[in-house]
């Protein structure tokens, strides 16, 4: 499940070419940069209250500049697809 929906997000991904999912090294996260167009906290806000998506934001993870998302790659699958079908919507809308 963990390897099908880290492949799920990529595919949603692929057609924004600034959003990086990094290669999954173990556990159950998926990590996505992106360009810090807008703080990470305004993005994970944004998403909740737009696509009702939750997402942590890189800063929560330590990570050393933004922009980074990290989602749970453990939901079912249906689910993680649509919440990475709502991830690349709001990516298109910030285009």
């Amino acid at each position: 499940r963990v390897l099908a929906n880290h492949a799920a997000l990529a595919a949603a991904l692929a057609p924004f070419p600034e959003a990086t999912v990094a290669p999954l090294a173990g556990g159950w996260s998926a990590v996505v940069r992106l360009p810090a167009v807008e703080p990470e906290e305004d993005l994970v806000l944004r998403l909740l209250g737009e696509e009702d998506l939750l997402v942590h934001p890189g800063y929560f993870f330590d990570f050393p500049h933004e922009a980074f998302l990290v989602a749970s790659l453990l939901p079912d699958e249906v689910t993680f697809r649509e919440g990475a079908r709502r991830l690349a919507r709001a990516l298109a809308v910030r285009r």
